[in-house]
């Protein structure tokens, strides 16, 4: 059986409310009570929550029939005809304000009546649809620019929703760092996966919130391989050195983690400094990477490094001599590239920048 409308009415004169409650029943709706104060309409508002209200703009008491309409717009979703003898335009503008299902002259005819309650029923149910799924798109759209995020930097963010596409940038100088773990190939068979892909989210997680403080772009991670730039879309001059203060807490944070991990993971960072070119891959599903030179070499930093140790290039150490101790380990042979001076970052001649942020 059809559920039956609820109605409150609110009119002040009692032989009226009488007559418009035979005829609301006559035309099969459930009348809830019927009451002649703005202040009593908002009792039986919260009360009975009815599925409309008729509303009187003469009323007793202090409130009249507009000045309760809006209270009732402010706290509940239930809509609200207006039943009015009143017609100069003062009055009816006054009413548009707390938006109305409709109006009701009167005297009205129960044809008006019954068409009017449910036309307001009908635009109540159309609008809150429209709301609801609003706020559904509203939800998917900060979902997605959520994921977006983690994708690609916020600057290409913009530029992409901007003019649909992104320019490819070159950049004189910046930092590569890559990174990526020793034996890692005989821990995944010793771990089952979930218990890998466990520990590779949180290790990588932990990374993920050292660079945000150091305002580095992580660009991706595939397997155990970690890759970091600094340095892109902002101007820095210590890109190269906030690239390893990242890379010597990453180790840090590991060297805590091992105490009580049943793995020991020995993390391998390579880093380079040098000119590449930047731009977004693919249509479907976005990439923002880095080409040149000073990736390659970055590569191979990170393949000629060992466990616990942050290898850096010559064109690195050029830059943050003067701000870390380095170990000179000489030129070693490096596929593509022959000999390449190869420098260990050590310890930290200067304070940490973004600690000098903090303070």
């Amino acid at each position: 059986m059809k559920r039956k409308n609820k109605i409150l009415i609110v009119e002040d004169e009692y032989i009226i409310a009488i007559d418009l409650k035979k005829i609301l029943v006559k035309l099969g709706y459930e009348v809830t009570s019927f009451v002649g104060k703005g202040e009593e309409a908002l009792i039986k508002a919260e009360q009975e929550k009815p599925d409309l209200i008729l509303m009187d703009i003469m009323l007793h008491g202090k409130l009249n029939g507009i000045q309760t309409a809006e209270l009732i717009k402010q706290k509940f979703e239930i809509p609200v005809v207006y039943l009015t003898a009143l017609i100069d335009e003062e009055t009816l503008q006054k009413a548009k304000i707390t938006e109305p299902g409709g109006y009701l002259l009167k005297p009205f005819e129960e044809k008006a009546l019954h068409s009017a309650i449910e036309l307001a029923l009908y635009k109540f149910i159309v609008e809150k649809q429209l709301k609801e799924k609003t706020r559904e798109l509203e939800e998917e759209k900060t979902n997605n620019d959520k994921l977006l995020h983690h994708i690609l930097p916020a600057d290409v963010i913009y530029e992409l929703k901007m003019n649909g596409m992104v320019d490819p940038r070159h950049y004189d100088s910046i930092s590569i760092l890559f990174t990526d773990f020793e034996g890692f190939s005989q821990i995944t068979n010793q771990l089952p996966p979930a218990v890998l892909v466990d520990e590779l989210n949180e290790i990588f997680s932990a990374f993920d919130t050292i660079i945000e403080r150091y305002e580095l772009e992580k660009l991706k991670s595939i397997g155990d391989t970690y890759m970091i730039c600094s340095g892109l879309f902002e101007e820095q001059d210590n890109h190269a050195v906030r690239i390893i203060f990242a890379a010597m807490e990453m180790l840090n944070y590991l060297e805590v983690k091992n105490k009580s991990s049943k793995v020991k993971w020995k993390l391998k960072a390579g880093i380079n400094s040098g000119p590449v070119v930047a731009g977004v891959v693919g249509t479907n599903k976005f990439t923002y990477d880095v080409w040149g030179d000073a990736v390659n070499i970055a590569s191979r930093m990170e393949n000629s490094s060992k466990g616990g140790e942050i290898n850096i290039s010559g064109s690195t150490f050029a830059l943050v001599k003067d701000s870390f101790y380095c170990e000179y380990r000489g030129k070693l042979s490096v596929k593509g590239k022959g000999e390449t001076e190869m420098y260990f970052v050590k310890e930290a001649k200067v304070k940490n920048p973004v600690e000098i942020l903090d303070d």
